[in-house]
Parts: C-alpha cells; sequence; structure tokens
C-alpha cells in the first residue's frame, strides 16, 4: 500500500514538472527591410496558464536596435508580444529572442524564436546621364585657415611699405617744384596760415601743427636737414652745431616749447601766445636766411 501511494506522488508531480510549456505559436515580420529603417516584429505565445512570460532581454540580437517592446494578454494561456527594431547588417540578418516562462521569480520553461531577415544594400545609380548639381564643398577648416593666411600676407605687404616708406632718408617734405628761395616761401606761407581760419575757428592743434611744419619745411629747404619726423629733443640736437642756428637756439626752444603744449597737451592759446610765437619763427627764419636773398618786409611789419 505504501509503495502504491509513492508511485501516485512520482506520477502527479511529473505531470506537474513537465505540464509546464512555452511556445511561439504565431509570428509576423517582413521578409526584406532597408537598411536603418525601422519595422515591426510580433509573436504569438501559448503558455501554462498561470505563470508568467517574460523578455530575455540579453537574448536580443545585436544586429538590431530594439526602439520599442509592449505585451498584451490575450487570454489566460495566449500573450502577444511586439516589437519596433531598426536593421544595422545589411545581408541576412538573424532577429533572435527568448521568452522565459516563470512562477515565483524562477524560470521553469523557455521559448527561443529565430526571424530571418534580409536586409539589402542602398540602392545606387550608374546613370551616366545623371550631373552633380551640388557647389563645390569647400570644407570649412581649409577655407578659415586660407581666410587667415590672405590676411597675415595682406599684414606683412602693408607693414613692408610703411617700413620701407619710414627708412626713406631724406624724405623731402614739399614735392611741388617751387623755385623761390627757401625762407621766401616759408614767410608766404606764414601769412597763408594766418588767413586760413584755422585760428578763428579754433582749429588751435592744426594751427600750430602746420605752423611747426613751415618750420621744419624750411631746414630742408634751406639746410637739407630732414627734421620732417623728429621731436622737439631730436630737433634741438640736430640744429645746435649749425652756425646759423647756433644764436637763435633759445627762440627756436621757446617756440617748439609752445607748440608742444597745444600740440599734445591740448592747451588753448591766447591771442598773445600765438604772436609771439609766429614772430619767433619769422625771426628764426629772417635771421638765418642769406643776407643777399632777404626778403621783402613781411605782412606784420607793412
Amino acid at each position: 500500500m505504501k509503495k502504491l501511494v509513492l508511485l501516485c506522488l512520482f506520477i502527479w508531480t511529473a505531470g506537474s514538472i513537465f505540464g509546464q510549456e512555452i511556445s511561439v505559436v504565431e509570428k509576423r515580420t517582413a521578409e526584406k527591410v532597408p537598411f536603418a529603417q525601422p519595422f515591426a516584429l510580433q509573436f504569438v505565445l501559448s503558455h501554462t496558464p498561470g505563470y508568467q512570460v517574460t523578455l530575455d532581454e540579453d537574448s536580443l540580437s545585436s544586429d538590431f536596435e530594439i526602439t520599442q517592446v509592449s505585451s498584451a494578454e490575450n487570454s489566460p494561456g495566449t500573450l502577444t508580444y511586439d516589437f519596433t527594431a531598426i536593421p544595422f547588417v545589411l545581408g541576412k540578418s538573424t532577429f533572435t529572442v527568448t521568452f522565459d516562462l516563470t512562477q515565483e521569480g524562477k524560470t521553469v520553461a523557455q521559448a527561443k524564436e529565430e526571424v530571418f531577415v534580409d536586409v539589402p544594400r542602398v540602392k545606387t545609380f550608374d546613370d551616366p546621364n545623371l550631373r552633380e548639381i551640388r557647389p563645390p564643398h569647400v570644407p570649412a577648416g581649409w577655407l578659415t585657415w586660407l581666410l587667415v593666411a590672405l590676411a597675415l600676407c595682406a599684414l606683412a605687404v602693408t607693414g613692408y611699405y610703411w617700413y620701407k616708406r619710414l627708412q626713406a632718408k631724406p624724405r623731402e617734405i614739399a614735392r611741388e617744384q617751387d623755385t623761390r628761395p627757401g625762407n621766401v616761401i616759408a614767410l608766404s606761407k606764414i601769412d597763408a596760415l594766418l588767413d586760413s581760419g584755422l585760428w578763428e575757428n579754433q582749429q588751435y592743434k592744426l594751427f600750430y601743427i602746420t605752423l611747426s611744419d613751415i618750420l621744419r619745411e624750411y631746414l630742408w629747404r634751406q639746410f637739407h636737414v630732414d627734421a620732417s619726423s623728429d621731436t622737439t629733443a631730436e630737433l634741438l640736437r640736430r640744429v645746435k652745431t649749425m652756425p646759423q642756428m647756433k644764436p637763435l637756439m633759445n627762440q627756436l626752444r621757446e617756440f617748439l616749447s609752445s607748440g608742444d603744449l597745444v600740440k599734445f597737451a591740448k592747451a588753448v592759446p591766447s591771442e598773445q601766445i600765438r604772436d609771439k610765437d609766429v614772430t619767433l619763427l619769422r625771426q628764426i627764419i629772417t635771421e638765418t636766411a642769406p643776407k643777399e636773398l632777404a626778403p621783402l618786409a613781411s605782412k606784420e611789419e607793412a
């Protein structure tokens, strides 16, 4: 009697174990799918009621990127799984998936399924009548370097031009052909400056710049001393050894210092200071001019 009970218990247990089943009864998918285009797959499963069906994500094929997974229970013993996948391998690819039948977290059965999908190559056109209508493509990096190179070349040419221009010595200040003596030209330019209206328009800085340029031009015409780019200190050092200028160094220093205050310190001179500076410049020009070329009385002496 005891043996009969054990035999019945064994048969019941074996039936319970081997009766737990899961299988794929239907699958739907396209046979040919374009490269990198999403497509749908559907699996209908039949399983023993009372158990749970889960997806083994590690079993999914690496040839596809799964973008969406959903499941729906049709009845106590049937279940539908839907996938959206993107193929990234050309040619024949295999979509593999495994479903687990579980109870209380333990897997009691599995259903593994394979689906073969053909992923064709991207279509190309070899028609000789086709022509390229897109503009030439120039990489952005090369275009940037090209513009930088052109800018550097332009900067180098400009720098060389100004370097040669500044290095050219002596530089003739007055390029116009004027056959009059240097002192006559200088005194006439002083008269023209006084009549120019610069002083009346309160353009004091420009007035004194022009007055200083008259002196520098006179030094070039009369003594061939190019002081066009000299500072006050440099000009004084240049002419202090000249016999004609030596007696007038104090007047020259006073004239140049007064002009520097207006040009660089933005001082506003009075008419008395202007007249004094004009008189100093006339004196320097008149007393250094050759005696045989002494000019006629200036406007101020008339």
